[in-house]
């Protein structure tokens, strides 16, 4: 990536840091300011001036914000990642109760979905933060299958990119088929091997990574599909 677009990924990668912040503050607010809500009720609704108790609707809002801004790094574990900050950040709002004697580890404490104790919402919240962190991880390694980041590590500097072309489609599965390759390497030799990718590749930008020590050797060649606007 050349200096001038770095430069332009700037603003995004700290409104991405700044969002993530806000997902773990206002979901901690949830929890460790429960105790100190209060609410005014008449006879049609309840309210309340608090930050903690319209924290939990203004969490998921940023979830979902952030879910959606980090997806250009992230990839498909960006969902994964929004949801397991926004359960960790919970859960430690809940572990800072109890560790400031706001609230005991055995007393019930009721939120939007439920009434269990202290000790329960802390296994709740860090069980649900594993779960959508193993979904993350899911992600990340689709990803990486799909953008050839595994390869391109393991061929380090003996990497080697060039715009490819993929020619026909054989389908191997739901929405994967098998395709030919070909491209020319920085010596004007030309290449192909065969691969298999989905069809959302089909008229997108394809790049061939290969060794640059051994272009022709098909075991060493893959095919990247960048997202729109990435190199």
């Amino acid at each position: 990536m050349t200096r001038g677009r770095f430069a332009t990924q700037v603003p995004l990668v700290v409104a991405c840091v700044l969002m993530a912040w806000q997902v773990w503050m206002l979901f901690h607010v949830v929890s460790a300011e429960s105790t100190h809500v209060v609410w005014s009720c008449d006879e049609e609704s309840c309210g309340t001036n608090d930050l903690a108790g319209g924290a939990p609707f203004m969490g998921l809002a940023v979830v979902a914000a952030l879910a959606l801004m980090s997806r250009r790094y992230l990839y498909r574990a960006a969902p994964g990642a929004a949801l397991a900050l926004a359960a960790a950040g919970f859960g430690a709002g809940w572990q800072t109760a109890v560790d400031t004697g706001d609230l005991r580890a055995d007393e019930s404490a009721g939120w939007l979905v439920g009434r269990l104790t202290v000790a329960d919402w802390i296994t709740v919240s860090w069980t649900a933060a594993a779960v959508f962190a193993l979904a993350a991880g899911w992600g990340a390694v689709s990803s990486l299958r799909r953008t050839g980041g595994l390869h391109r590590l393991r061929l380090a500097g003996r990497l080697a990119t060039a715009d490819a072309e993929l020619d026909g489609w054989s389908r191997v599965g739901r929405g994967r088929g098998r395709v030919l390759v070909r491209f020319q390497d920085a010596d004007g030799g030309r290449h192909e091997f065969p691969a298999v990718v989905g069809r959302y590749a089909l008229g997108r930008r394809a790049v061939a990574l290969y060794d640059a020590r051994n272009p022709g050797s098909a075991a060493d060649c893959r095919v990247s599909i960048p997202r729109k606007g990435l190199l």
